[in-house]
Order: C-alpha cells, then structure tokens, then sequence
C-alpha cells in the first residue's frame, strides 16, 4: 500500500533590495563614447553646474547702470553714465524724474540737443535750469557755460527769468505774457567762438517727459559747448530760470511763448540788468498768454 505524503507548505519571504540614500541618487559614472574618447556625464554635469551658478552670481552682484538722458539720475557730461537721484524734498514718496546734466571741470562738447521735452512738476519752481553746483559751493569768474552759438525754438513755460550772462549778440522774438527786458548793453562783451570738434561730442535728450532739466557747471573752470540747441521744450508749471551763461549768439524766435496769465501789465518774462550783450536785438511781443 503506497504512502500519500502532503507536501510541505513554505511561506515565501520577499526579499526588498537595500535601499540607501546614494541608491536613490542619479549613478554619475555613465560613460559615453565618442570617437573612441570617453567622456563622464558626471564630470561635465559638474562642470555645467558651477558655470550656470557662477554667471548667476555676477548677474546679481552687478549694478543696473543708468544710460544718458534717461530721466531720475544726474550725470556729468561727457560721462553718460548717470546716478540716481532722492526723491525731491516735496515729493520724498516719489521717485524723481529730473534729468540733471552736469558738466565736468573744462569738458568741451559740440553739441547739446533738448528736443520734445514735456517738463513740470507740482511743487517745483524751476522747470528748466541753467545753474552752478551748489552742494560744492562752485564760483569764480571761469565757472559758466562757454558756447559758441543757442538756438531756442518752438519752446514754452509759464515764467522765464534770466541774469548773469554775457552775449556777443541777442535777438529776442517771443510772444509773452508781459515782460521786463533790462539787458545791458557792452561794446567790451568778448565773442566766444567754438569752432573745433575735436575730441568733443554730441549729446542728445529728445522724446520724453520729465519733472525738470537742469544744466549744472560742476566745475570753476566751467564748460565749452559749441552748440545748445533747445527745440519743442515745453514746461506747465515752473520758470525757465538760465544763470551764468557766456555764449557768442542766442537767438530766441517768434516760435516761443511764455506767460501765467497775469496779464502783459505784469512780467512773466524778465531779462536782468546783469545780462550783458555787444548787439541786442529786441522783437519781443505782448500778449495775453497763459501757458499750462
């Protein structure tokens, strides 16, 4: 008689492969070939890594730089790297939009460009200066503007006022809103001529809208520009107040206007008695003008 035997039941037990922290971690040590030269992906993994983190750290270690004429920053000519401005003291909660152009001790320019600015600001006086760095307290009978030739045109502000200049001649043709024109005149007034380009350039700041323009003399031996021209500047609020200039011609034409709407029995546009000039000549027209 045959023995029936069951067989023997065995409960298998799975086996989980070890799994370790560098199991989980991509192998870096696959090799590819290419023309018989083995190249590890690790290596130039690395490799890719530290230059992506090294051009990172440049980026955000470096400076935004502020290119002339964009408005808020102050630059010193022939530089065009500019300097951000504070907030004005009447706005200190907003940025500021004065484009401020310096000019650095005896610079010589051939031209000077402002064409198609929108100036003015709440709160502001002056709409367009030309004046001499008073933070560093600049002065002396060297520390003007010195240009050959300025050509004015098609240009507006509620008020002007003008002073400290020598001219070798003046034509003024503007439509004003009252006027006080006290230029003196000087047969002994020197003609400034600048004629020579070289090593000078040509700066321009057109198509934009600022708070103010100010031309700043940072140095006392002044600066040379041979010409400033100003085209379709136009301010709503402040004066154009020009000081410390020295220039060979300024022609101011029929196409500006200036006025506040006080009336012509009342100045809004004034020319001192500290302006001096060798040939004057006055077109000068009154009538009622109120520029906003």
């Amino acid at each position: 008689m045959r023995k029936f035997s069951w067989p023997s039941l065995r409960i298998p037990h799975p086996r989980l492969p070890a799994i370790t922290i560098m199991s989980l971690l991509p192998t870096l040590r696959t090799r590819l070939n290419f023309g018989g030269t083995k190249v590890t992906i690790g290596a130039l993994a690395i490799v890719a890594i530290g230059f992506t983190a090294t051009i990172w750290v440049t980026v955000a270690g470096s400076k935004h730089e502020i290119i002339f004429p964009t408005p808020g920053a102050e630059y010193e000519l022939p530089s065009v790297v500019g300097e951000r401005l504070p907030p004005d003291e009447q706005t200190p909660m907003t940025a500021s939009q004065t484009l401020r152009i310096g000019f650095k001790d005896k610079t010589r320019l051939d031209r000077v460009v402002l064409k198609n600015l929108d100036l003015g600001k709440a709160d502001l006086s002056t709409a367009f200066q030309v004046t001499r760095n008073a933070t560093t307290g600049v002065t002396g009978a060297q520390a003007y503007l010195f240009i050959g030739d300025i050509v004015i045109t098609n240009s507006s502000a509620p008020t002007l006022a003008w002073g400290n200049m020598e001219l070798g001649s003046v034509s003024l043709a503007a439509r004003v809103d009252g006027h006080t024109q006290e230029i003196q005149q000087d047969s002994t007034v020197t003609q400034v001529i600048i004629d020579s380009d070289r090593g000078a350039g040509t700066y321009t700041a057109q198509d934009s809208k600022v708070d103010r323009v100010i031309l700043q003399i940072n140095g006392t031996n002044g600066a040379s520009i041979g010409v400033l021209e100003v085209d379709n500047v136009d301010a709503s609020t402040g004066a154009m107040e020009w000081n410390y200039i020295k220039a060979g011609s300024l022609t101011m034409d029929g196409t500006n206007e200036f006025g506040n709407g006080t009336g012509i029995n009342t100045a809004s546009a004034t020319w001192a008695d500290s302006i001096s000039s060798r040939t004057i000549v006055d077109n000068l027209v009154d009538v009622p003008i109120s520029v906003k």
